[in-house]
Parts: C-alpha cells; sequence; structure tokens
C-alpha cells in the first residue's frame, strides 16, 4: 500500500484530490497539509508527496529540496500551475521526480503517482516536451566521454533513465529482470558519483 501527502494551500483543490485518492484502493493514508511547514512539523514520511509551488511561507522549490534532505527516498511530485523552463529546471534539481499541471486529471495524477513508485518520472505532456526540446541537442549517452567506464549495457541503461523509461519499461526494453535493470542502475550511480535520475541527466548534459 502507498501513503501519500499532499501540500496545497488551496482548500478546494486540496480536498478534491484528497477525496478521490482515499477513495482508491492502491493508496493507504492520505496525508493532506496547507504548507511546507506543517508538512515539516508532521515528521510524516510519505512514498509520495504532491507538492505546490507557490506556498505561503517556504515555497514548493525550497520545500522540496529540505524535504528531500529529511527523507531522501520519497517521491516529490511538483503540482502547480506554473510550465515556464525555469521552475520546471529547478524543481528537478531540487530532487523532484516529477512535474504535473493542475489541470491534469485525477486519474492521471493517480497514474503518475503509481509510476513515481515504479521509478518512472512522470510529467505533464506539455511539460515533457519542454524538456525533451531542452535535452534534443543533447548528445547521446554512448558517445559521452563521461560514460567511458560505464559497461556497453550500462550505457544502454542509463540512456533509457535519462528518456524517463520506468524500471519495468527498461527491464522490458533490455529482456532482463527488473533486479537486474536496479542492480545496474546501482553500478551506474557508483561510478559516476550520483544519487539520482535527475543528476545523471545532468551528468549528460
Amino acid at each position: 500500500m502507498i501513503n501519500i501527502a499532499i501540500v496545497e494551500d488551496d482548500v478546494y483543490i486540496r480536498n478534491s484530490i484528497v477525496q478521490f485518492l482515499q477513495m482508491q484502493p492502491e493508496f493507504n493514508c492520505v496525508f493532506n497539509y496547507g504548507s511546507v511547514e506543517a508538512f515539516l512539523q508532521s515528521h510524516v514520511e510519505p512514498d509520495v508527496l504532491l507538492l505546490d509551488i507557490e506556498l505561503p511561507g517556504i515555497t514548493g522549490l525550497e520545500g522540496a529540496f529540505r524535504i528531500k534532505q529529511n527523507n531522501p527516498s520519497v517521491n516529490i511530485l511538483m503540482l502547480t500551475v506554473y510550465e515556464d523552463k525555469e521552475r520546471i529546471f529547478k524543481a528537478l534539481q531540487a530532487g523532484a521526480t516529477g512535474y504535473l499541471l493542475k489541470n491534469t486529471p485525477l486519474l492521471k495524477i493517480k497514474a503518475a503517482v503509481l509510476d513515481a513508485v515504479e521509478g518512472g518520472v512522470p510529467m505533464s505532456p506539455l511539460i515533457a516536451k519542454k524538456v525533451i526540446a531542452y535535452f534534443s541537442g543533447k548528445r547521446d549517452v554512448a558517445e559521452n566521454t563521461t560514460s567511458e567506464q560505464l559497461t556497453s549495457r550500462e550505457k544502454e541503461v542509463a540512456q533509457l533513465l535519462i528518456n524517463g523509461d520506468t524500471y519495468r519499461q527498461i527491464a522490458w526494453a533490455l529482456t532482463i529482470s527488473p533486479d537486474t535493470v536496479r542492480q545496474h542502475i546501482k553500478n551506474i550511480y557508483r561510478k559516476l558519483q550520483i544519487k539520482s535520475r535527475v543528476q545523471l541527466i545532468n551528468e549528460f548534459r
């Protein structure tokens, strides 16, 4: 069962999402807060956190960084009306797992939560297009000199990770088990001395 928390200062939006998620059988507890401060004081450690950007007091961007410092394993999904590249990449650099716009249908928010737990990087279509456009001019991982210490299989896994594939999608694409994918990713992170998918993307910028 998946534990979820949401930090959103708009009571109507927060209650709508909470009520929907509470009805889903995949989810256990759904905690909700109106500010980052209230969330931090609760000491709750959810599997997935839906986090607004513009909040009273500590902003979502600053909050994402603090929360990841306290709980590196939490999957933070930014849920916001902002779609500018500056906020998108600041959120990813702060440790966000994904980036959703508030007009995202509730069923797709549920799908994004499940995707994040599976190792994916869920994003609204418009956001994904902007991220892809940003990286479209970047060289393939296999051509990057930084990846010379990686094996050919690790380079394939790294490229799929950068593309946003989940662990299961990588396993299917390479005809290997999810456990083997996890081991490759551990080796990639160790060799490159990084700890997250976002750092991997930055490694090959």
